[in-house]
């Protein structure tokens, strides 16, 4: 039987006390990369969802379609028609009233698509906010428009 006494001096009670540094070192790396300290148990709000008024909403674009994931039915050279957001929300914040000019409208819509472009969102498309259709053919992007010639501004479809 071979003999399991520790050498150089070093008592047992020395590498039990190694031991558990070490153990405690680990047990704290592991805390630290996978939170467990701090991590409580989430309760179940018993709170209702707060709502907030259509006025104070904030919009990217002017105009919406009918129903979701209508772009995934269309073709390439499709278009559809899209429903102005000012009709359903008529104070909406950022939304021109429904008396504005179509030059007031395109430069709104102009103004809120910089915002969209300048964000890579995948399945945007484009629109015309003056003569409400859409496309699903984001590189027709600031091309005129094929029933008024104003630049097509960027859209979301989701």
């Amino acid at each position: 039987m071979r003999d399991v006494r520790p050498t150089n001096n070093v008592t047992r009670a020395d590498t039990r006390m190694r031991n558990l540094i070490y153990f405690a070192l680990i047990m704290g790396l592991f805390s630290f990369l996978f939170g467990g300290c701090r991590k409580q148990p989430t309760q179940p709000s018993a709170s209702t969802p707060q709502t907030m008024p259509p006025g104070d909403i904030g919009y990217s674009q002017l105009d919406i379609t009918e129903t979701f994931d209508d772009h995934l039915r269309l073709k390439p050279e499709d278009w559809i028609q899209t429903i102005p957001l000012n009709q359903s929300v008529p104070n909406g914040k950022g939304l021109p009233p429904t008396t504005a000019t179509a030059d007031e409208i395109h430069k709104v819509a102009d103004e809120m698509s910089k915002v969209r472009e300048s964000i890579s969102i995948p399945n945007d498309g484009v629109y015309c906010p003056v003569c409400h259709i859409a496309n699903t053919q984001l590189t027709k992007l600031r091309t005129p428009c094929p029933k008024c010639a104003r630049p097509l501004l960027k859209f979301g479809w989701d």
